[in-house]
């Protein structure tokens, strides 16, 4: 890119937000200022280079001053701030971006009409994985069937659960235990949560995928077009669903958060070692089937892979809004059908895939299907 240096305020110095700056950081096209209400994160901000301010993403006053001038921003910050700063920056007539999922308030936010784009869900999932979902619909003809299955996982499984203190556990609760949806004839219906188990195999390795809730996100708008069925699923490592059942259960953690929390917290390594694998399937069983798989690996010394996938492809949205692509700031917003506007946008998934972000961090194969 030419000319100025675009200029993205992220709001929330946490894995993601760090992992964002240093992206943009080195394009060398970005000028980067970040936030955070805690010392430590403003801390590692600043060893990092980055210019950091410690603000409380509540505070509307301060928040205003840090995102003034600013041609985006993004909120990577826990989901209880976002609307917060999604209302700052709709107020500011601004590029918005965040990893969440819209809720009715962000979604009527989103419908506003404005000449910034305004975009809500721009990690790996929500994000990434809608627009592989839109991939499959602008690439073939008539009703499809569609088949996703996503998970951060441990690089190596080092216990009989296979996980690690990858994400913030209360969203995986969240995931566990909330309604799942699902389209089914066209129609958003609702699927209980670990429900829907399959083996399922990536790269050769074997995997179990089941559904929790939180994947569908803003794909539920392609209900009622030409998507027939679709159901999203997350992956583990075989034997997470038997022990997590046996926890939430047996034990009757369900109902005890807390506890469980502390049982996790104590029993699970921090490690960061994890990588993100993604399996999609179109029309299986039919001539037309289609396949592909994804695996989103940061190199030892980048952190988090999740953090990373989600970073490169938020990096890749201000890109496109940078260079003034065909996508623009109002094909980018949310489509009148109510899906993802960036992931309705042409080609979105082919020119991620080709970004100067995704190249050193995702790797796309397509597979046979059965």
């Amino acid at each position: 890119m030419a000319g100025r240096a675009f200029e993205v305020a992220i709001v929330g110095a946490g894995n993601v937000g760090l992992a964002l700056a240093r992206m943009l950081d080195r394009t060398g096209d970005y000028a980067v200022r970040v936030s955070d209400c805690t010392e430590e994160a403003c801390g590692r901000a600043l060893a990092q280079g980055f210019r950091a301010v410690r603000l409380d993403a509540s505070n509307a006053t301060r928040l205003s001053g840090f995102i003034a001038g600013a041609d985006a921003v993004v909120a990577a910050v826990p989901d209880r701030l976002v609307g917060r700063v999604a209302e700052s920056v709709a107020a500011a007539g601004r590029h918005y971006l965040d990893f969440s999922i819209a809720d009715a308030a962000m979604a009527a936010l989103a419908a506003g009409g404005r000449d910034a784009a305004f975009l809500p869900g721009c990690g790996v999932s929500p994000g990434l994985v809608d627009s592989v979902v839109a991939h499959f619909l602008d690439t073939s003809e008539g009703g499809i069937d569609v088949a996703v299955a996503v998970g951060a996982i441990p690089a190596r499984r080092t216990n009989r659960l296979g996980y690690s203190l990858i994400w913030n556990l209360d969203g995986l609760f969240s995931e566990y235990t909330s309604p799942c949806e699902a389209i089914e004839d066209s129609r958003l219906v609702a699927v209980p949560a670990l429900s829907n188990r399959i083996d399922l195999d990536v790269g050769g390795q074997p995997y179990e995928a089941f559904c929790t809730a939180g994947v569908m996100g803003a794909m539920k708008g392609f209900a009622g077009g030409r998507l027939r069925s679709l159901i999203c699923r997350t992956i583990r490592y075989p034997g997470h669903l038997d022990y997590l059942q046996l926890l939430l259960d047996d034990l009757g953690l369900r109902h005890r958060k807390d506890l469980l929390n502390t049982v996790l917290r104590n029993g699970l390594t921090d490690s960061q070692q994890d990588v993100v694998l993604l399996h999609a399937a179109m029309n299986p069983g039919r001539p037309d089937a289609r396949a592909l798989e994804m695996r989103i690996e940061a190199q030892a010394d980048e952190g988090s892979s999740l953090a990373a996938g989600s970073a490169a492809h938020a990096a890749f949205l201000l890109d496109e809004l940078a260079s003034g692509a065909p996508s623009g700031a109002q094909a980018m917003n949310r489509a009148p059908d109510g899906a993802q506007g960036m992931s309705r946008a042409p080609d979105a998934f082919g020119r991620f895939l080709k970004s100067r972000f995704a190249a050193p961090l995702v790797t796309v194969r397509e597979i046979a299907v059965d």
